[in-house]
């Protein structure tokens, strides 16, 4: 989506198939991953967004070559060398931590970006990394590692708190480690599974995948390169659910597991969506009638994800009856509903917490986009509401969903340029037909 805003006509219902693309947020690690390896490392089902050509970016900058076909990533890592990387990589790209974790006894970031949805502390990282034996020095600027002569020792490390980015991070910097390290209470997103199987295929040695207990067993020589394909993108996949619970009539989406969207599709069924598991990943679901309100609160994996809360307060801003939301991650994560009290909807903030009485439904505006998720639950709201929607920030929306627009035409959504035209394949279809 070249523009910075979009237009959709709305009050429509979307129907047909949607294919899930490749997760960014898995990607993003497995492409740290290959600084661990001295060779060339292809990322099958690489995602073409703006997070992951930042990355790309990253890796270049470090000496790396990144070479992308039609559907991956081919990274060469073989004449990397370690740079200080500047805050026009990684101000905008909170993955950029990453890279700590990896191949030199020596790296310093400028400190890393990504959405405006809360504090997101390195502690963790800091911690960690400093109890496997590196010296930090954090500044108001940048985040410095240095690696001792005597290099890092595996250890025991005890995480306050779930981080996923802090539990990739930990795991990368691990496998450089002497002996065992142990990961407790580490995050078990299946982003951190998916990174695991990679490191596994690249050599080494990890026990207790998908549990809180990680064991790495380090190796002092560089992993083998890996091929190896990344997972369907699971949030964009709830966010579908979510569209199609509100507008489905009905809409089959494909590469949506249900294993990673059971308290999803457990709430969307509450709600009154008609849900239909046809296989494992192909999941079909049609419009709830008259959408209920319901209670949810959002939590580490595998709880409710706190990137399908937005898209959810759209969904409960039109069921009958009060809705409550806790939000137990992130404490600036409604920003969202700005825009959707400027669409009709009832919302009250306290804290972490926002109650939301239903609409009958939400009215047309202008709204804009805080943050990615915010911009998909925007989109969806614009989808459902009477009228055309004009929703600006569209720079966010990128980060995250591939191809955003064409997915949508295709399922029937309406898009208007400035001069007003149609563009929908649906009806660009019934037009030619006529």
């Amino acid at each position: 989506m070249a523009d910075n805003f979009i237009s959709i006509e709305g009050g429509r219902n979307v129907v047909g198939d949607v294919y899930i693309s490749g997760s960014k947020n898995a990607g993003l690690p497995i492409m740290a991953a290959s600084i661990l390896a001295l060779g060339k490392s292809t990322l099958q089902r690489a995602p073409v967004l703006t997070d992951i050509e930042n990355f790309a970016s990253i890796l270049r900058y470090l000496g790396g070559t990144v070479i992308r076909g039609p559907n991956s990533l081919c990274i060469d890592t073989i004449h990397m060398e370690n740079r200080e990387l500047p805050a026009s990589l990684t101000r905008t790209l909170r993955a950029s931590i990453l890279a700590l974790g990896a191949r030199f006894g020596h790296a310093k970031i400028s400190l890393p970006g990504g959405c405006t949805i809360g504090k997101r502390p390195i502690d963790e990282h800091v911690r960690g990394l400093e109890k496997l034996g590196a010296c930090i020095t954090v500044t108001q600027r940048a985040i410095e590692a240095r690696v001792p002569c005597t290099g890092l020792q595996g250890t025991i490390l005890q995480l306050g708190t779930p981080t996923v980015t802090g539990t990739m991070n930990l795991m990368l910097a691990a496998c450089r480690a002497r002996g065992i390290t142990q990961i407790r209470n580490a995050a078990r997103e299946p982003e951190v599974v998916g990174l695991c199987r990679c490191l596994i295929s690249m050599g080494m040695v990890i026990h207790g995948v998908g549990t809180d207990h990680l064991e790495i067993h380090g190796t002092d020589i560089p992993l083998r390169p890996y091929n190896y394909r990344v997972m369907d993108d699971r949030i964009e996949g709830g966010t579908f659910l979510i569209l199609g619970a509100m507008a489905g009539n009905p809409l089959r989406i494909h590469g949506c597991r249900e294993e990673h969207q059971t308290v999803l599709i457990e709430k969307l069924r509450a709600v009154g969506a008609h849900i239909i598991i046809e296989t494992p990943s192909i999941i079909t679901i049609t419009k709830a009638i008259n959408p209920k309100a319901i209670d949810i609160t959002t939590g580490p994996y595998p709880a409710l994800s706190t990137d399908l809360q937005p898209q959810l307060m759209t969904l409960l801003s039109i069921s009958q009856g009060v809705s409550r939301i806790h939000e137990t991650v992130f404490e600036r994560r409604f920003n969202h509903a700005a825009g959707l009290l400027a669409m009709g909807a009832k919302i009250q903030v306290v804290g972490q917490t926002a109650v939301i009485h239903g609409v009958q439904r939400l009215l047309a505006s202008t709204v804009a986009a805080t943050d990615l998720r915010a911009g998909a639950a925007l989109v969806i709201a614009a989808i459902s509401a009477e009228g055309v929607t004009t929703i600006q920030g569209l720079e966010h929306i990128d980060r995250g969903y591939e191809r955003l627009k064409d997915k949508l035409s295709r399922i029937g959504v309406v898009f208007r340029n400035e001069e007003n035209a149609v563009t929908s394949v649906l009806d660009l279809a019934v037009a030619v037909k006529a």
